[in-house]
């Protein structure tokens, strides 16, 4: 028995290419952007189309880390914490619509 209990010493971050990450990544990425599209008539205004172009961006970023990143750990670090990226920027724009809604509903 000679698995480290590491999280930093997993497969997924030690000795993947990257591929696994770009289709979580896209994904967590077609799911945010389905559902902040169908927010984007909901209050306050923009948030949701901000959301939007963020997700996207975060995406797009990933896929240059994946091809223009040559050492293999920072690489899929980078591609770790771009995907978590991708959730927090939903999670946020969908709460602060929510929130905003939810008062208009409460008031």
């Amino acid at each position: 028995m000679d698995d480290s209990g590491r999280v930093s010493d997993q497969a997924a971050l030690t000795t993947s290419s990257g591929r696994s990450w770009l289709i979580v990544g896209g994904i967590l990425a077609a799911l945010s952007i389905g559902f902040l599209f169908g927010m984007r008539d909901l209050n306050p205004p923009g948030v949701a189309t901000a959301g939007l172009v963020a997700v996207i961006a975060l995406y797009l970023g990933m896929v240059a880390v994946r091809f223009g990143v040559g050492r293999l750990r920072l690489r899929l670090g980078l591609l770790a914490a771009l995907t978590i990226a991708i959730c927090l920027a939903f999670v946020l724009c969908a709460l602060v619509i929510a929130s905003t809604e939810w008062s208009a509903v409460v008031a």
